[in-house]
């Protein structure tokens, strides 16, 4: 009997457990869970599976705790070869934090099966693989319908390219509301137009300008949809914890509150609130949080990193790294850069004939504009952050007339060849990259580019905020 089926048990024991007991045998059980956390190791970021398998060889190699994890539980090796890039998601499977599903169905020559979940309160993880006999390499567009045919989530995959037979994975954030008991999961299978080691299978020459203003499509040939209607185990959809912070500080002049932290199994989310006076929006942080044996959590490097608020460029809550299984009883948020949007350069006017432009943000420069056939492209010089580093600045532009566009696409490289002289750059020796954004079948003479931020202030010593 594994440590799941053991605090089923006792739940199931308690036929009625009385009112005033129930928040202490649900605080018992969580901590008999957390109590037998072994260490935890740092992943790395989702990226080729020849990656995620050295990663995974380490670990087993050099850490025999989470070998004997692994050795211990058969039927969840490939599912900790499959989630060696997140942290929480190895925690999880390392304390057998898990829900077996086992799910198949079969269609026009191709099986898929749902093997595992790992879900709780705000976060579901599906674990499925494709497998044919029939086709090349396979992959699924994953769509889920809830219940009440409601929204409040979002969902993502990052498991595009994985070889038939292997994990494949589609995770589920819920944002303005809890998990369900059940729901729906459709996956439209399609043959890939890369093999399995990403390589077009059909590769046709693209123009500099098909690569920027082509509209891309993606209709794929579907050969088959599954549906599967999975249930949750309540026990698992009700864990999470709220703290409740409350604590206001002043960060580069400006006033913040960390409101509350929650914290799940799968991740741990800080939620902050601003003052309206403050001359500046908070996009982006870099931070940690530590506990009082030096343990230290991180953001996350794959997924979710932050969410913001519908009425200003704010970011109100930041995902990280889950401290649930670490039996963690203080916690203690660093802060080591902000980003900010300063209020009074939301909007930054470039003309595009003559290449004057309102002050940039910090550390930025334009490199250059090509007025091409199907429209413009403008390229900046842009400073790194963090080192190896490569972001998206620009959140889209307003036309004369204001009316605000997104960006199609953006292309970001350590080089630029710079197209009257052929001269090639490489701004990586510097601490610098470009950053290349289209303007399809623009006609004005000026734009209003629209940061994501204006400034970074980095702190030698790191703003400290408790948390418990």
């Amino acid at each position: 009997m594994n440590r799941n089926e053991e605090y089923k048990a006792l739940r199931d024991s308690l036929v009625e457990t009385p009112s005033q007991l129930a928040y202490t045998v649900t605080k018992a059980v969580k901590r008999k869970k957390a109590s037998r956390k072994r260490t935890r190791i740092l992943g790395i970021p989702a990226g080729s599976l020849a990656v995620c398998f050295v990663a995974f060889m380490l670990l087993v190699n050099l850490f025999p705790p989470f070998a004997r994890a692994c050795g211990g539980v058969p039927v969840l090796r490939e599912l900790a070869k499959a989630v060696t890039w997140s942290p929480s998601l190895s925690a999880a499977v390392e304390d057998e934090y898990v829900q077996s599903v086992g799910q198949e169905q079969r269609k026009n020559g191709i099986t898929a099966r749902v093997e595992y979940l790992i879900v709780d309160q705000k976060q579901l993880n599906v674990f499925y693989t494709l497998d044919t006999d029939q086709y090349g390499q396979l992959d699924a567009d994953g769509a889920v319908t809830l219940p009440d045919g409601g929204d409040g989530y979002s969902s993502s995959s990052g498991s595009y390219g994985t070889p038939n037979g292997d994990l494949r994975q589609l995770t589920v954030d819920f944002v303005d509301r809890d998990m369900p008991e059940g729901l729906t999961l459709t996956l439209n299978v399609y043959q890939s137009a890369y093999d399995e080691n990403g390589i077009a299978m059909e590769s046709a020459e693209e123009t500099m300008e098909d690569t920027y203003f082509k509209v891309q499509t993606h209709d794929p040939k579907i050969l088959a949809v599954f549906t599967f209607d999975l249930t949750f185990d309540p026990w698992f959809t009700a864990q999470g914890e709220t703290v409740a912070v409350g604590k206001t500080f002043q960060l580069d002049s400006q006033t913040l509150t960390l409101k509350q932290a929650e914290i799940y199994p799968t991740h741990l989310r800080l939620d902050l609130g601003y003052d309206p006076d403050n001359t500046a929006w908070l996009t982006g942080l870099d931070f940690y949080v530590e506990n009082e044996r030096g343990e230290r959590f991180v953001p996350v490097t794959n997924g979710i990193s932050a969410t913001g608020e519908e009425n200003s460029p704010s970011m109100v809550t930041y995902w990280m790294d889950t401290t649930y299984f670490s039996n963690s009883k203080e916690l203690k948020l660093y802060i080591t850069q902000a980003r900010w949007l300063e209020k009074s350069r939301e909007k930054i006017r470039l003309n595009l004939a003559t290449e004057e432009h309102d002050p940039l943000p910090d550390g930025t420069e334009l490199a250059g504009i090509q007025h091409l056939e199907r429209g413009y492209l403008l390229t900046f010089r842009e400073k790194q952050y963090r080192e190896g580093w490569m972001y998206s600045l620009w959140n889209g532009h307003l036309d004369a007339g204001g009316t605000a566009e997104s960006f199609s696409s953006s292309v970001s490289s350590y080089g630029y060849q710079e197209p009257d002289t052929g001269e090639y750059l490489d701004g990586s020796v510097s601490g610098f990259f470009y950053e290349t954004v289209p303007l399809p079948d623009y006609h004005g003479t000026e734009v209003w580019l629209k940061p994501v931020f204006t400034r970074v202030t980095d702190f030698s010593a790191p703003a400290a905020i408790s948390i418990r």
